[in-house]
């Protein structure tokens, strides 16, 4: 099977960046949940539009649970429906202060069942983390058969990661997995800082470089994650386009 790619946007996109990305012919783009609310997915709705308007490229919104009731997870839905988006990234969501016992959907797996209940047609996509324990592929096989369809993965710098967790799984639903490109140092270190992510000594070496150099060299060094991750077998590859149209299309082109 021939490399298929998504691309992930937020929705403060501009348009000449969404056009940009949209000529590059990814599988489909998912546009992130930011601020959880009914404004975000708004916002997100004129993008789907635009895509469906401008391009044959399906649309996959992000929708959290942690912080939503049954009745509004219903209302955004509904409201994706009429704007012909069937496509869910179900997550939980980053945990609130207040006390579970207020919390509707606790897990990712909760929200999952509730929104394929409700939805049969509608298709979901979960999460997956790579480096997880036993307890953790036990629950995303759960997710799995509450009626996750595709999977996208947390990012890495580092493709071991990614090779490890191919011999680790025994799950077949379709893994797309998240490519962080390294593309501007600042922004690179910012996620590094973050994330405490492993950092390969090629990309140590690289964040010696200058600003100026680091751009082309960051390129080369996601291609060359990309492709190795292709050698070993992986199939979809879900790319952060960081709402960069030419950097990402520098990538595409070269893998």
């Amino acid at each position: 099977m021939s490399l298929q790619y998504s691309f992930e946007i937020t929705p403060n996109i501009d348009q000449d960046n969404l056009a940009g990305l949209l000529k590059l012919h990814p599988q489909f783009i998912s546009i992130t949940d930011r601020n959880h609310d009914m404004d975000n997915l708004i916002q997100s709705l004129k993008i789907a539009d635009y895509a469906n308007a401008h391009s044959d490229v399906d649309v996959m919104i992000h929708l959290t649970g942690i912080d939503k009731d049954y009745a509004t997870v219903k209302q955004m839905v509904d409201l994706m429906l009429t704007h012909n988006i069937n496509d869910v990234l179900a997550l939980r969501g980053d945990k609130l202060s207040q006390n579970d016992s207020a919390i509707t959907f606790s897990h990712a797996d909760e929200l999952v069942e509730f929104i394929k209940q409700e939805y049969p047609h509608v298709n979901i996509t979960g999460t997956c983390y790579l480096n997880s324990s036993d307890e953790e592929m036990h629950w995303l096989k759960h997710k799995v058969s509450k009626g996750c369809t595709n999977l996208i993965s947390q990012f890495s710098f580092n493709v071991n990661d990614y090779v490890d967790y191919l011999n680790q799984t025994d799950i077949t639903t379709p893994i797309w997995f998240g490519i962080m490109p390294v593309i501007s140092k600042t922004q690179t270190q910012k996620m590094l800082d973050l994330t405490h992510a492993t950092t390969p000594d090629e990309l140590t070496s690289l964040m010696n470089a200058s600003e100026e150099e680091f751009g082309e060299k960051g390129v080369k060094y996601t291609v060359g994650m990309i492709n190795e991750l292709k050698q070993v077998g992986a199939d979809h590859i879900n790319l952060y386009s960081l709402n960069d149209a030419e950097n990402t299309k520098k990538i595409i082109e070269q893998i």
